[in-house]
């Protein structure tokens, strides 16, 4: 059985050498606004071995409505090092952070020794920049986009280059509006499919899961 206390609720939903595994997977998450600060909570408890947090950006009053670290304390504070800060001192989980901008010149570098990346970022090309690495490292990504009441998700692994079909030559929308509640629903998505890439069970490879949050409804689109 595990012996810490925080993991005692996963068991039965995630068997003891599942929950046991996950204490050794890293998991790299690009991108720590609405998104990716929702992913990071959720993941720690988990049960990770550790994470990866990057981002080049401050907390900003405009991020009150939707990201969970941003309160007025951590204003001003580079998000990566602000969520750091917290999980360091709330979780068993190892983590790391670099508040730096993902580019082709670093991004194969950052991804270095992990499991799987999740994309929380907010513009195309640099998810293409992300894909690359990931191809290159043989690393599997789970994007997660948001805007309005309305998400996605989908897994990509290596060599599926999947981008280039949800996004094709769109460019980056600039700041779409994004609600809270649309923000922490996509994300936990995005978690409980890296549950299942890092335990060998992956739903969305080669589809994308769409949620509109107004009429409440999702579909499963195919990929291929």
């Amino acid at each position: 059985m595990t012996e810490r206390e925080s993991e005692k609720r996963n068991i039965g939903a995630i068997t003891v050498e599942e929950q046991l595994l996950l204490r050794k997977k890293t998991v790299f998450i690009a991108g720590c606004g609405g998104l990716g600060g929702f992913c990071a909570e959720l993941l720690f408890r988990l049960g990770l071995g550790a994470l990866v947090l990057c981002d080049c950006d401050v907390f900003e009053e405009s991020n009150l409505n939707r990201q969970l670290y941003c309160n007025t304390t951590t204003l001003g504070i580079n998000k990566a090092v602000a969520i750091s800060r917290y999980i360091s001192k709330a979780a068993t989980c190892e983590v790391r952070h670099f508040a730096v901008k993902i580019d082709d010149s670093n991004s194969y570098d950052l991804i270095r020794d992990c499991d799987l990346v999740i994309d929380a970022l907010d513009n195309v090309e640099t998810r293409f920049e992300l894909q690359r690495a990931c191809r290159l490292r043989g690393i599997p990504m789970i994007t997660g986009g948001v805007t309005h009441w309305y998400g996605q998700v989908s897994t990509i692994y290596p060599g599926d280059d999947s981008l280039d079909k949800i996004y094709g030559n769109s460019p980056s929308q600039n700041k779409p509006p994004v609600l809270a509640f649309t923000a922490c629903n996509i994300a936990s998505c995005q978690v409980a499919e890296a549950l299942g890439v890092l335990l060998g069970t992956p739903k969305l490879r080669n589809k994308m899961l769409v949620v509109d949050l107004y009429d409440f409804t999702t579909k499963i689109l195919p990929l291929q």
